[in-house]
């Protein structure tokens, strides 16, 4: 997004304001298709789902190349851009969310999603020397189109049945609100700070070429971080790994906020990659447990953009009228204050979803140790 409102503004010579507008309406409409895909497309498959979405994001990037610098055009695109990459995340949560062991999928998805920000960041040069300024966009719809094909392997059909959906609405009912509310939460306490996190080291005098560094090495901790918690899924408990994403998050930003040379910036900034992504990949888990449809996962993903959008004019706001410090603070609290409220019940939601599940699996003569499912189960 950066590279794109920077060549809205070097093209089209917009104010910075009018060209941020163009981020704000493309993360709306992401977080509103994600939201709504479900209950206005759900009869179709997720690869189509997903296709529609593609097709979005070509026609609302390449449009934004051809068109004029009309601020309602480059708005409208926005928003077909946005609604197109809602429509695929929508699509891929809930092909994952019926998946036995969604926590390491996701760990790997959100990995190889670094990989392909990399390379559009690579790729961008290329482009605006061939194409001008506005080469960021056609960055954009070219790598959508090669990565088309992929978005076959998401699957023609949800396979969850009558009897898995029926056994999440009771886990769903107990555990979707507690997870929902730290999600939220802790996506707007990571935003009030990460959004400033460049000015805080310029505060403190880190210099520029290693805030830019921190970047790239950054990307490379989050990816190493998405394998470890693909390596770990399945084999330490699912509740203790999101405890530790979402608290080393929050201590992360704190540490961030109060830096007080350039070794304890860097610090903080590597320990946020490390555990920002640890903490999404394990939020998206959960949430396929409480629900192997995907419309939890579906919500909290939407919910999470719209937070995350939220905290950055919040965080700005703190900093306008107190410091990095009170942000740090504030920032942390928003993070870590629900984790000791929604954890006991997102755990006990999490484990009556698995026994359930199992339970349907042996009714269904799918399970493998049906016998020690049901000795364990209280109407066994």
């Amino acid at each position: 997004m950066p590279f794109q409102i920077s060549a809205l503004i070097e093209r089209f010579h917009l104010s910075a304001s009018n060209a941020g507008w163009f981020g704000f309406f493309e993360i709306v409409s992401l977080s509103v298709a994600m939201i709504l895909a479900m209950p206005l497309l759900g009869h179709l498959s997720h690869n189509a789902r997903a296709m529609i979405g593609a097709f979005l994001i070509v026609i609302g990037h390449v449009l934004v190349y051809l068109g004029p610098g009309w601020l309602p055009w480059i708005w409208a695109c926005a928003i077909m851009g946005g609604a197109g990459y809602g429509l695929i995340f929508a699509a891929f949560i809930s092909s994952v969310s019926s998946d036995g062991n969604p926590d390491r999928i996701y760990s790997l998805a959100c990995g190889g999603g670094l990989v392909v920000v990399v390379a559009a960041i690579m790729a961008v040069p290329w482009t605006t020397s061939a194409f001008g300024a506005l080469g960021p966009f056609l960055t954009i719809a070219a790598l959508t189109i090669l990565l088309a094909p992929f978005m076959r392997a998401l699957g023609r059909d949800n396979p969850v049945g009558a009897a898995a959906a029926a056994q999440s609405r009771t886990a769903l009912a107990a555990g979707t609100l507690p997870l929902l509310a730290m999600w939220i939460s802790y996506s707007i306490g990571s935003s009030m700070v990460w959004s400033f996190a460049d000015q805080t080291g310029l505060a403190i005098h880190v210099p520029q070429n290693v805030i830019v560094m921190l970047s790239s090495a950054g990307i490379v901790m989050g990816f190493l971080a998405n394998m470890f918690g693909a390596v770990i899924a399945g084999r330490v408990s699912r509740v203790l790994s999101l405890v530790v994403g979402i608290l080393g998050t929050a201590l992360s930003c704190l540490l961030t906020a109060l830096s007080w040379s350039e070794v304890t910036y860097c610090a903080g900034v590597l320990m946020y990659w490390i555990f920002v992504m640890i903490a999404y990949a394990y939020l998206l888990g959960a949430a396929a447990i409480l629900d192997r449809s995907g419309r939890v996962g579906t919500l909290g993903g939407g919910c999470d953009r719209i937070a995350y959008a939220v905290g950055a004019p919040i965080g700005g706001m703190v900093l306008d009228h107190g410091s990095h410090l009170m942000l740090g603070v504030i920032g942390f609290l928003f993070g870590a204050t629900l984790l000791p409220v929604c954890i006991p019940a997102i755990a006990r939601a999490l484990r009556r979803s698995q026994t359930s599940g199992k339970i349907s699996q042996c009714a269904m003569g799918s399970h493998p140790d049906c016998r020690a499912v049901l000795n364990h189960h209280p109407c066994g």
